[in-house]
């Protein structure tokens, strides 16, 4: 599995929330299940009626504080329920409602105390212990609120808010397992709940185990067809398992619920492209662009579809466009500068590329395209000290190691300093060939030429027929004495691609076959 799909397995709920939850977009249904957040909880735990067993000065302050608390006087409540356990301490009910007043004025550590001296006073208090939780769940002290939640259980082992709010914080800690029994317990119980079978894919996915996901979402839209997110959620986890038309399927009927989510036009966009329907991934971002024309990243994603079209005029002429919107420009003035380089037309290329800088002057990547550039061009100083700062930036960037590299070994010159560069991007990158060949080269140039002849045939085996390796390895047969290597090497070297040095080696190893 790529590391790309693991990461989607692991983030799908999130993924799912943002494709869903984009501000710019409009609802499928009005009446899709949706979770409610901690603060909502609060506020509908504090809606319920109590009626608490007080002495008549007590409630009355009670009441008050009651009356408060619906006109939004928060302050003045809690004044009030204060007054009320002065007069009686021993009421449970009373903690309760100080402890949600104090939550709703984000007094959480007074709130925390109200509400343990609730549970102390009334060891069956659910309601207090629920509260709790939220406020360990939203100080991230997820243990403390898995307590509360466990021990709710004891008491009412069937309470599906309690249930949903265990589970989900098993899977922040990661205990899929515990979070997977719940859910598969309550989707039996509630069997006709799209909710559960929805929460349950999502858990199943997470836990990596993709097959069972798929059938519990497609359980959740077959109770609910218009379910919005178990769609994507589907199209997420037919992408994962490289099923590109039933993905695109479900991204389709995602869009038949919310045409106007712009997102989905992007994955969309991106599917197309990685199934190689390019003019399709174009219609996609040129949709979401007519949805929302300042969104700049499907200015940028549309480039990229165009620079693997080759078309780079018609790339240019879009990035410009993003340009007006004046966001992203670094990365919008970096997409021109590579287009430009690949017109050939390196002097716009470097132009834009400093531009970039200039926005950002802390893209290793910037700094790298330039100095690859300025080396094209042969202003090799300028060259090696863009790619220093680029490898100062980003320390782990195998393609930049390699390069600096390269061009110290094609030199001559620092070649320890060479050989250190591309054995640290083999470290990061063991089985690519190009860095493979690179260090052939170092080792060629160093005067050993039997370990350079070693490199370079393993170098030829994983890129397979390439000029450059095989010129490389022509220059290594040769200083071992392989000559009717070397001639095979350079020949092979100079049919797929013409190069006058490359022939006048091959030539005079003809006239000179000794």
């Amino acid at each position: 599995m790529s590391p790309r799909y693991f990461l989607t397995i692991i983030f799908l709920a999130i993924f799912v929330s943002n494709l869903t939850g984009c501000a710019s977009t409009k609802p499928a249904r009005k009446n899709l299940p949706v979770a409610k957040n901690p603060r909502e909880k609060v506020l509908n735990l504090t809606r319920k009626k109590d009626t608490p067993t007080l002495s008549s000065k007590a409630y009355a302050h009670y009441s008050t504080g009651m009356i408060y608390d619906n006109e939004g006087k928060t302050s003045e409540a809690i004044e009030e329920y204060k007054a009320a356990i002065q007069l009686d301490p021993n009421a449970a009910p009373l903690y309760y409602r100080l402890g949600a007043s104090l939550i709703k004025s984000g007094q959480l550590d007074s709130a925390i105390m109200a509400l343990e001296k609730a549970k102390d006073v009334d060891k069956k208090d659910t309601k207090s212990r629920f509260l709790l939780a939220l406020i360990y769940t939203s100080q991230k002290k997820f243990n403390e609120a898995t307590k509360e939640y466990e021990e709710i259980l004891k008491s009412e082992p069937d309470d599906l808010a309690t249930l949903t709010s265990l589970a989900d914080l098993y899977m922040v800690g990661q205990d899929m397992e515990r979070a997977i029994k719940i859910y598969e317990s309550l989707a039996i119980e509630k069997k006709d709940s799209p909710v559960i079978h929805f929460n349950l894919g999502i858990v199943y996915a997470r836990a990596g185990r993709v097959d069972e996901a798929i059938k519990a979402l497609e359980k959740a839209v077959e109770l609910k067809p218009d379910y919005l997110e178990a769609c994507l959620g589907l199209a997420v986890l037919f992408e994962i398992q490289n099923k590109k038309d039933q993905a695109l399927l479900y991204y389709k009927k995602s869009l038949e619920l919310d045409p106007s989510n712009i997102r989905v036009y992007h994955q969309l966009g991106q599917l197309y492209f990685e199934m190689n329907e390019k003019e399709e991934a174009v219609k996609q971002y040129e949709k979401a662009i007519s949805i929302d024309p300042e969104d700049v990243n499907a200015y940028i994603q549309l480039s990229y579809i165009y620079i693997a079209m080759k078309n780079m005029d018609q790339a240019i002429a879009i990035l410009k466009k993003a340009l007006v919107l004046e966001k992203r420009q670094a990365d919008v003035y970096l997409a021109i500068a590579f287009c430009y380089s690949g017109k050939g037309d390196k002097i716009q290329a470097i132009e834009g590329y400093k531009k970039s800088i200039e926005i950002d002057p802390f893209n290793p990547k910037a700094h790298f395209y330039l100095g690859a550039v300025l080396e094209e061009i042969g202003q090799k100083e300028e060259s090696i000290l863009r790619l220093k700062r680029s490898i100062e930036l980003d320390p782990e960037d195998p393609e930049v190691l390699n390069y600096l590299g390269y061009i110290y070994a094609d030199e001559e010159k620092n070649l320890d300093e060479a050989e250190r560069l591309i054995k640290k991007a083999l470290k990061l990158s063991p089985d690519n060939g190009a860095y493979i060949d690179s260090l052939g080269w170092v080792y060629f140039k160093k005067g050993m030429f039997e370990k350079a002849r070693l490199e370079l045939e393993k170098a030829k085996e994983i890129i397979g027929e390439d000029p450059v390796v095989y010129d490389h390895l022509g220059e290594a047969y040769f200083k071992i004495g392989s000559l009717d290597k070397a001639k095979e090497a350079w020949a092979k070297s100079v049919a797929l691609k013409e190069d006058k040095k490359v022939k006048e080696k091959l030539d005079s190893l003809l006239k000179n076959p000794k």
